[in-house]
Parts: structure tokens; sequence; C-alpha cells
């Protein structure tokens, strides 16, 4: 009988915890297409603001002079980046950017697994400083099937 008891028991629990996923699962959808919903809704309003801009005339003329002034703005920075001393300058800071950011890649993989195999959600690096290890999860659509 105490077996019996252990079955059900574990039924209970297992229930429980199906239960608990299909709750959670309903509450993801939900959550889904409730931002869908706002970000339609978000995506309408943004366009009736800028129709409300583009008709008016004071503002058109406005932006048509700042794109003038930022093509202007753009031009006189290219031609400064011609000079030899400040285009490698700009070629180094282009290579440092571009090596932080592998570097940071790396980082992610290299704290992802001492997470994994730790636990923890800290790491002390240099100098005693403790930080925190962020994980950051999203949801992706995937492409639809053609």
């Amino acid at each position: 009988m105490a077996d019996q008891d252990n079955i059900q028991d574990g039924e209970i629990v297992t229930n429980q915890a199906t239960s608990d996923f299909l709750n959670l699962e309903s509450l993801i959808k939900s959550y889904v297409a409730k931002i869908d919903l706002a970000e339609k809704e978000l995506r309408e309003k943004n366009q009736m603001l800028k129709d409300a801009f583009e008709s008016d005339a004071v503002y058109k003329e406005h932006a048509d002079k700042a794109k003038e002034a930022n093509r202007i703005k753009s031009a006189t920075k290219q031609q400064i980046l011609k000079q030899p001393n400040l285009a490698e300058l700009n070629e180094r800071i282009k290579d440092i950017k571009f090596d932080v950011n592998e570097q940071q890649a790396v980082l992610t993989d290299y704290l992802s697994q001492y997470q994994q195999q730790t636990g923890a959600n800290q790491i002390e690096v240099g100098d005693g400083e403790v930080m925190d290890i962020i994980t950051v999860v999203k949801l992706s659509r995937r492409p639809k099937n053609r």
C-alpha cells in the first residue's frame, strides 16, 4: 500500500509539474500576443506622428536644412579623415573596437561555461572586484516556411 501511495504522490507531483508547465507556456503565449498587439499599435501611432510631421511645411523645411547640414558635416569629416595620421588613427580605433567585440564574445562563452560548472552568478576579477554574471534571454521569431 505504501508503494501505491508513493506512486500516487508521484503522479500528483507529475500532474502539478505538468500543470505548472502548461500554465507557464500559456502565460508566455499570452505575453507574446500582448506584446505583438502593443508593437502593432506602436507602429501605427509612430506612422501617424511621422505623417503629421512630414505634412507640416515648417518642419519639412527645417528637416531639409538639417539633412543638408548633415551632408556638409559628413563631407567635411571625410575630408579631415583623409589626413594620413587621422586615417591611421581611425583605422586603429576600428581595429580596437573589433578586437573588443571579439573578446566580449569569447568572454560571454567562458562566463556561460563558468556559470554552468559552478552555478555562481558572480565572479571575482582583478583587484578583488566582484562582478555579476548577467544572462540575457530573448525570444526570436523563426522565419516562416515557404
